[in-house]
């Protein structure tokens, strides 16, 4: 499990899976208090502290190549493990390993559903847990590490978003499995993974990797011309929202407009995903 200025939530998400279960966390804002408290509180946690903050991808990648066992559970600060998710997983697990990755299905749905249908087909029963094949998943990611090598893991040239739908379109391109699980939940509280005070500078983070990290996906996947096609598009839309604030007089909107703007030219002109509003933090 990365963190990231998420002490507490990763506490709660420690505290809702067995004393058996190995647990690793990636510090990535090297907050060593919390790792002092966590070992010291938890035989089965073992926090990393890189020597600065990797991202998703390198977090999640040293991650597992610290783990030995056959399956590896992927989860986040801000997404709860409800009704002995983990325990049912290893259940499952027992009877059934011809997948890739298997994932919860997350009851936080409203809004995001944190996987993608690939067809129509009906659920199928495997001693009780009702699955179905799909084409992406996000949130958390029950991999079968012999389905993996350190060559096919996550994208680190990918710092944050877009790598859960590159590490699927991976997985599905090799026609790999990946299955959702009906009966066992999750519950997404949703853009709550740091503390509320660091907010400004989530906001301008996800505003310039969220735009890099599209358009680094559409022409690794799917071409140039089409990646410079809807890129040019949206540059576009977001000329004519920067007009609109400047107009309109709300200069601290187009402030993030502007960083949107800066995160889609970096990866147009093949700039690598280097932005980090964060280092401003003392």
């Amino acid at each position: 499990m990365p963190s990231f200025f998420s002490s507490k939530l990763v506490k709660e998400r420690i505290n809702e899976i067995d004393i058996k279960t190995q647990i690793i966390i990636i510090e990535n804002s090297q907050n060593r208090d919390l790792k002092e408290e966590l070992e010291k509180n938890y035989n089965n946690v073992k926090v990393i502290i890189p020597e600065k903050n990797l991202g998703w991808a390198k977090a999640i990648n040293l991650g597992i190549k610290q783990v030995k066992t056959k399956f590896i559970f992927i989860t986040q600060p801000d997404v709860k493990l409800i009704n002995n998710c983990i325990g049912q997983l290893k259940t499952l697990a027992k009877e059934f390993q011809d997948f890739s990755i298997l994932t919860p299905v997350d009851l936080n749905n409203k809004s995001y559903k944190n996987y993608e249908l690939q067809d129509s087909e009906d659920y199928k029963n495997i001693n009780k847990f009702m699955i179905k094949e799909v084409n992406h998943v996000d949130l958390t990611w029950l991999i079968n590490r012999s389905k993996f090598n350190e060559k096919n893991l996550w994208d680190e040239n990918i710092f944050l978003y877009f790598e859960a739908q590159d590490f699927a379109k991976r997985v599905k391109d090799k026609n790999d499995k990946i299955y959702i699980v009906k009966n066992i939940n999750t519950y997404h509280i949703g853009s709550a993974s740091h503390d509320f005070k660091y907010e400004k500078y989530s906001i301008l983070n996800r505003s310039w990797h969220y735009n890099w990290s599209r358009h680094y996906y559409n022409n690794k996947h799917f071409g140039a011309f089409y990646a410079y096609k809807k890129s040019f598009s949206l540059l576009f839309r977001l000329l004519l929202k920067l007009l609109s604030s400047f107009i309109s007089f709300k200069f601290s909107k187009s402030k993030f407009v502007l960083v949107e703007i800066y995160g889609l030219l970096s990866s147009m002109i093949g700039l690598p995903s280097f932005y980090r509003p964060f280092s401003k933090i003392k």
